[in-house]
């Protein structure tokens, strides 16, 4: 991505200093980037969406340029705080990205303010079915924090552990994008911050699914050693606005290992174009997976449409 064209943003509430970068004009799009990322996350799509959409993507407290002080660093917590971010930069309707614990924050953002999400793009992250064997990480880094904060501080070795483990072998970033993200989470603090994330974990309050009534699009690596596909089955029966479940040939880091697909899926979703038929659904339909709405339009409409279905 040319960072030329990106413009970075800082602004301090209620004692929380965030950073962000916007691109683009129009109607606002959120994206909240998981572990061990950044805004960066979404560099690949950021181009794309910019030429439609006010891109708003932000280093989530404890990561990146963002405020790395101790605090609530629960789910809810830092949810209400993003809402409170973009009250002070007066996005009040928006679409919506999330990608890993981007994705739990994003949750936690629609349960507490369901009616200003436009759209939503849920990428890697259960929902309705967990189990803790496939993410030991989870519960150790939460049970010692201290320990956990070792191994972060070791950033290099950190990030490389996470994507040399999460990705599709062949699908792990170039050099010279592992060094960016490594940099990234090189900024001081950030080894101390994360895991404050997972001792907080069980102060988050349970979320409301039946709010997600806004479209959805749900995206799934195929390979995510830590999400199987499992966790994909009967998620349609959780989430009243779910449009698609898009299976990628990835593993855990969707937003890099297939951008060109990720990009054209969120831009396609977007403008109401995700069609069941496209080829990039190919491996959704050989797992059973939803590819069209769930829940049938509440009238017909359409060039064909001469009477409304009963």
């Amino acid at each position: 991505m040319n960072e030329i064209n990106v413009s970075h943003h800082y602004l301090d509430v209620d004692g929380i200093k965030w950073h962000w970068v916007e691109q683009g004009e129009g109607t606002p799009i959120v994206l909240l980037h998981g572990i061990p990322e950044s805004w960066q996350c979404w560099k690949h799509q950021i181009p794309s969406l910019s030429k439609q959409f006010r891109v708003i993507a932000i280093d989530l407290k404890g990561y990146g340029k963002s405020s790395k002080e101790d605090g609530d660093y629960s789910m809810t917590a830092v949810a209400s705080e993003i809402i409170k971010l973009l009250n002070h930069i007066e996005v009040s309707n928006f679409h919506l990205a999330g990608h890993d614990w981007g994705v739990a924050i994003s949750d936690n953002i629609i349960n507490q303010a369901p009616d200003r999400v436009l759209r939503y793009i849920r990428c890697c992250l259960s929902l309705h079915e967990y189990d803790p064997r496939n993410s030991l990480h989870h519960q150790w880094n939460a049970e010692n924090v201290e320990e956990a904060a070792k191994l972060m501080n070791k950033a290099e070795a950190y990030v490389r552990v996470w994507f040399e483990s999460s990705c599709k072998p062949d699908l792990v970033p170039s050099g010279a994008e592992l060094e960016e993200i490594i940099l990234e989470f090189s900024e001081p603090g950030t080894g101390d911050a994360v895991p404050r994330y997972f001792r907080d974990i069980r102060k988050s309050e349970p979320v409301d699914l039946s709010k997600f009534k806004m479209p959805i699009l749900y995206i799934h690596g195929e390979h995510d050693p830590r999400q199987p596909i499992e966790y994909c089955i009967g998620m349609d029966e959780y989430l009243p606005g779910l449009e698609a479940i898009l299976v990628l040939d990835s593993g855990h880091f969707v937003t890099r290992e297939r951008p060109l697909e990720v990009t054209n899926a969120m831009v396609w979703f977007l403008n109401s174009m995700l069609a069941s038929g496209l080829p990039i659904f190919e491996r959704s339909r050989h797992y059973g997976l939803p590819t069209r709405p769930v829940k049938d339009p509440k009238t017909q409409f359409g060039v064909n449409a001469v009477t409304t279905k009963k």
